[in-house]
Formats: C-alpha cells, sequence, structure tokens
C-alpha cells in the first residue's frame, strides 16, 4: 500500500512541478464519470475479487479475473470509448515517442556532436 502511495504522490508532484494539474484532475474526473467509465470495470474487479476470499470460490475468482484482463486487452471497440482498441491505443502512443524534440524549450537536453569546439578540445 506504501508503494502505492509513494507513486500517486510522485504523479501529483510531477505534475505540480509542470504546472499541468489541472489538465491530470480533469483527466482522472473523465476516467470515472459520463458514459462508459471506468467504475463499472473497478466495481466488477472489486466484486470478483472479493469472491475470491472463500476458498472454495477461489479458482472461479482467478478464472474471472482472467476473463476480465483478456477483455481488456483485446477488446475491439472504439478507440475514442473506454476499454476499446488497446492495440490500437498502444501502438498509436508508440508511434509518438518519435517526435522530435525542440531543444528551444527550457530545460530541454542540447545535442553535441564531436565537432562540436568545446567537445571536440576535450578529445583532443
Amino acid at each position: 500500500m506504501s508503494f502505492v502511495l509513494l507513486i500517486i504522490g510522485g504523479i501529483l508532484l510531477i505534475a505540480s512541478v509542470r504546472g499541468t494539474q489541472d489538465s491530470l484532475f480533469a483527466l482522472a474526473k473523465g476516467d470515472f464519470t459520463g458514459s462508459n467509465n471506468f467504475i463499472y470495470w473497478t466495481l466488477s474487479i472489486l466484486i470478483i475479487g472479493a469472491v475470491g476470499y472463500i476458498p472454495k470460490l477461489k479458482p472461479i475468482s482467478v478464472a474471472f479475473l482472467t476473463l476480465v484482463i483478456i477483455v481488456l486487452v483485446l477488446s475491439k471497440g472504439d478507440p475514442t470509448k473506454a476499454g476499446g482498441g488497446f492495440f490500437t491505443k498502444f501502438f498509436g502512443q508508440v508511434g509518438s515517442t518519435q517526435a522530435a524534440v525542440n531543444s528551444n524549450l527550457p530545460g530541454a537536453i542540447p545535442t553535441v556532436s564531436p565537432t562540436t569546439p568545446y567537445i571536440s578540445s576535450l578529445l583532443g
């Protein structure tokens, strides 16, 4: 439980340092309100997990939790809605990491090449 609190605290700290806490809260609110929200998935996972505390029903609970995870991952729904298009969203995000970094932004790491005067003087 302490790791969960540390991760949540780290996320909140990073969002506040970047000044994007309003966007973070709006994103979290959108996950739990409106149609097709995440509450149904959360509630179903909690109920199935609670059934698992009964020793004789634990295999059934594990089977249903496995089924829920498979449905979450393999569902081919609308990628703009909850639970749909996992692979579409995943590959879209992986492809978006190839965007160029703007080196004019504050805090950006400048690119250096061996021909940079300072680096070449260090290399001899």
